[in-house]
Formats: C-alpha cells, sequence, structure tokens
C-alpha cells in the first residue's frame, strides 16, 4: 500500500474538494467515537453512581438514639431518577461529595471507566476500522522528554492562572463543576485525598485524556498531512469534552488553550510522553496548589 497523501498533495486537487472531503472523513470518524464513548461512559457512569450511593450509609443510620429515620432516607426514596435533571444533578453532587470524603480511591476507577469508555472506542473505529494513525508508546522517555513535559505543564499552570485570574477579575468567578468544587473545599492539607488526586486526577486523566486526543485524535489528522488544522479542531473538542452545562464558558475556553500547548508540544517534538508528562504536570500543580491555597485557586 502507498503512503498516504500529504495535506500540500490533496490541496492541489480541484477546488480543494478532496482536502475538505479528506477533513470531513476524519471529523465525522472522531465525532462518531465521541458519541460512542460518551454514550458508553454515561451508562457505566450511571452504574457506577448507584452501586456507590446505594453503599452510602443512610442518614437514619448516623442517629441511632432517634428511632424514627430521616425524612427521605428510605430505600425507595434514593432511587434516582436519570431522566429528571434535578434528580441526577443531586445523585452526581452527591455521588461526588462521597468519593472525595469518603472513597478517594474512587477517583482511580473513575480513569479505569474514561479509559475503557473512550480509548477502545478510539482504537477499534480510528485504528483498526478507519486505518488511522495513531501515536507510538516505543516514543523514548528520557530526561530531555521529561524536561520539555514538565516545562510545558507548568507553563501552561501559569497561563491559565493568569488568564483565569483577569477573566474573574471582571466577570467574577463562574461555578465549577462538583468534583472541583469538592476538591477544592476538602484538598487543603488532605494528605490522603491529595495522594488518590494525584494518582486518578493527574497521572490517570494525563495518560488517558492524551493517548485519546494527541494519540489518537491528533495523531490522524497529523498522518494526513494536516497538523496545523488538527491541532486547532482536536483543541476545540477537548475544550468542549470538559464543557459543564451548569457552568460557564470560561473553563472550555482556557481548556482549548491548554489543549493547543499540549497538542503544540506533540507535534513538534512527535513523541507522546511530552504532552502526557505535561498535562500530569498541569494537573498536579493544580492539586498541589489547592492542597496549600484551597478554593483560592483557579483552574
Amino acid at each position: 500500500m502507498g503512503a498516504a497523501p500529504r495535506m500540500e498533495e490533496i490541496e492541489k486537487q480541484p477546488g480543494t474538494r478532496g482536502f475538505w472531503s479528506e477533513v470531513g472523513k476524519i471529523l465525522l470518524l472522531q465525532v462518531l467515537v465521541l458519541l460512542v464513548a460518551n454514550l458508553l461512559y454515561q451508562q457505566i457512569a450511571k452504574i457506577q453512581i448507584e452501586l456507590t450511593l446505594s453503599a452510602k450509609p443512610p442518614a437514619y443510620e448516623k442517629n441511632k438514639a432517634s428511632k424514627t429515620p430521616f425524612p427521605g432516607s428510605q430505600p425507595e426514596d434514593r432511587k434516582i431518577a436519570w431522566n429528571e435533571p434535578a434528580s441526577a444533578e443531586k445523585a452526581l453532587k452527591d455521588y461526588t461529595e462521597f468519593v472525595v470524603t469518603k472513597r478517594p480511591w474512587l477517583l482511580v476507577v473513575d480513569r479505569f471507566v474514561w479509559a475503557f469508555c473512550f480509548l477502545l472506542p478510539a482504537y477499534f473505529i480510528l485504528a483498526r476500522l478507519a486505518k488511522a494513525d495513531r501515536a507510538d508508546f516505543g516514543d523514548q522517555f528520557d530526561g530531555g522528554s521529561f524536561g520539555i513535559g514538565v516545562s510545558v505543564g507548568v507553563a501552561t499552570f501559569c497561563f491559565v492562572n493568569v488568564a483565569g485570574g483577569l477573566i474573574f477579575f471582571f466577570i467574577g468567578k463562574p461555578q465549577s463543576n462538583p468534583l472541583e468544587v469538592a476538591l477544592t473545599q476538602n484538598l487543603q492539607g488532605n494528605w490522603a485525598l491529595l495522594t488518590w488526586a494525584l494518582l486518578g486526577v493527574s497521572f490517570g486523566a494525563g495518560f488517558v485524556e492524551e493517548t485519546f486526543f494527541r494519540g489518537f485524535l491528533l495523531k490522524q489528522f497529523a498522518g494526513r498531512g494536516m497538523e496545523r488544522l488538527g491541532l486547532v479542531l482536536t483543541s476545540v473538542l477537548f475544550g468542549l469534552v470538559h464543557y459543564n452545562p451548569k457552568g460557564s464558558w470560561v473553563g472550555p475556553l482556557l481548556l482549548i488553550f491548554v489543549g493547543l500547548y499540549f497538542g503544540l508540544s506533540y507535534l513538534k517534538t512527535e513523541n507522546i510522553w511530552v504532552p502526557i508528562t505535561a498535562h500530569i504536570t498541569y494537573n498536579s500543580s493544580m492539586l498541589i496548589a489547592a492542597f496549600f491555597l484551597g478554593d483560592r485557586v483557579v483552574g
């Protein structure tokens, strides 16, 4: 089989129809992957939330001196109506608070679930079905790549806090997602929570998300000679995936720039371990800052 046509070759076709047709095919496949992954994650997350909350002691167990259960503590009242936004939102909030305060190891379990739901569809649809290029984990991981990754992560952390601080100064700090709220409220001085958060939110998310967004999505564009366009489009997808309907546009906007930094570091070095290290460093910086500063952290 011949080598895949580069971007310059595609652009030479009449009216650039070949180029935009190729872009459309790539986006269609990637949107399909995201739809399948999100649907799969939502269904498994619902089961995970229900199982976790069912193990949560009912309110009346906290007051054994009282023979009358607190209102709403009966098992039948604890069922989650997922089709009702208020019920689903409350379940997510209760689950997040319970995990952060009582079962922080579930932060790591969630990353395994996310990896299963997103990486498997990406592998089978993009790598196997579409025969798209993917990142090579045989890339050398040495002091140089580690140093570049750490530098990119620290620089990104500084940018987000400076830019976010300026934006929040004018519009006020927007509502964060439940996990961010729970972590910033409970992380300060909490060594056990910091350890599990570093494993799940830093190392887990850093490895899984970079494998998905840069290792699969961006690499597919790069393999067709569309590095710059792929960098922009996958960075936008990175921001949109982190969008919270109850939150603000500021977080996704900042994360688009985060995706640009991480993606650019991958394209420049052609080493997947660089953006993975950068992502881990960025998330770790946020967590460590919250450990010392609490909810005064921007990110």
